[in-house]
């Protein structure tokens, strides 16, 4: 999608469409563009939003990066439009960092259109923008509520886990991140044989407790935790089905 459609002509050093003019702050945010961009539409903390315009023919994207608190990290758009367009989506994707959900929705499409001055003709464009935001919240919250549990464990490898947890007189098992693998990160698995402190986290999978830390949440919805015995003996295969696949792997990262 072309974040810049018919804008470079001038007008009295202003960027025009024809006879439109703009003000000097909606040419400020056109012409500093911080935010065009995206973000994998697969992963689960990130919420997609898709709006457009039959009117004028302006389309939006947009694309909130979440924390595990629900609050926006970072924020990625494209637009095909006018320089109005563009300036209330580069100016909203700025005031939405570091904002909650709720206050995301709270934007008012108004104050957008007041403070870039738009005329009347444009001022569409900051409905377009708080659209936007509105539907990349909504995309958001439908794919947390789908996740019931971000770890799944085969019933053979649950089986499994239990058995050893028995063994060694553990209360759990350990997940944790590591730089390896194709896709850039691996997993781990050890035992717990105490309570951890309160600054881990703990999930339980068929009766099974996780404990993991905090920071890595978003890295673990999509993981599967399966058995494998190639007749030398038995281990577990840990993967993410919101990696990347790797084709060809060779370095055991478990990726397919």
């Amino acid at each position: 999608m072309d974040n810049n459609r018919n804008v470079s002509n001038t007008i009295n050093n202003q960027p025009a469409t024809g006879k439109y003019k703009y003000s000097d702050n909606t040419i400020k945010y056109y012409e500093n563009l911080k935010n065009v961009g995206g973000f994998d539409e697969n992963l689960p903390n990130v919420g997609t939003g898709i709006v457009g315009s039959p009117l004028c023919g302006d389309v939006m994207k947009v694309q909130l990066f979440f924390d595990k608190d629900d609050k926006i990290l970072d924020v990625k758009y494209k637009v095909f439009g006018c320089v109005s367009a563009i300036a209330s989506m580069e100016m909203v994707s700025e005031l939405l960092k570091g904002m909650t959900i709720d206050q995301a929705l709270s934007i008012r499409n108004e104050d957008v259109a007041n403070s870039l001055e738009l005329s009347e003709l444009k001022r569409h464009c900051s409905v377009l923008a708080k659209e936007c935001i509105e539907a990349a919240v909504n995309n958001y919250k439908d794919k947390q509520s789908k996740t019931l549990s971000p770890i799944n464990i085969t019933k053979e490898a649950a089986n499994k886990i239990k058995e050893l947890i028995n063994e060694h007189n553990s209360i759990g098992i350990n997940i944790s991140v590591i730089s390896g693998g194709c896709s850039g990160i691996d997993y781990t698995l050890g035992y717990v044989n105490e309570k951890p402190t309160t600054e881990q986290a703990v999930m339980e999978v068929d009766g099974i407790k996780i404990y993991y830390d905090p920071s890595i949440e978003v890295l673990l919805n999509g993981v599967d935790i399966e058995l494998f015995d190639n007749g030398f003996g038995a281990g577990f295969i840990v993967t993410n089905k919101n990696h990347m696949p790797c084709a060809n792997c060779t370095c055991n990262c478990g990726i397919r």
